[in-house]
């Protein structure tokens, strides 16, 4: 799927517009990022970037994955 958005906030809410199921899935009410989603621009974790204001150059791929625990 291709969503366009400078930033990884702008991906985002782009996304939960079009699937409003991952509202509160992916990102919380105030905006941050769930803390069980792990969010990736091409390679990069975005929690060590700039969180949900990683900007997202054309052709980049933003990567959505729920976090894994265990023992």
């Amino acid at each position: 799927m291709s969503v366009d958005g400078a930033t990884v906030h702008e991906v985002l809410a782009k996304l939960v517009a079009e699937y409003p199921g991952l509202a509160g899935q992916v990102v919380q009410a105030d905006g941050s990022l769930h803390k069980f989603v792990n969010i990736y621009v091409d390679d990069d974790d975005v929690r060590y970037l700039d969180g949900v204001d990683t900007p997202v150059p054309d052709g980049a791929e933003v990567s959505i994955l729920p976090a894994v625990a265990g023992g």
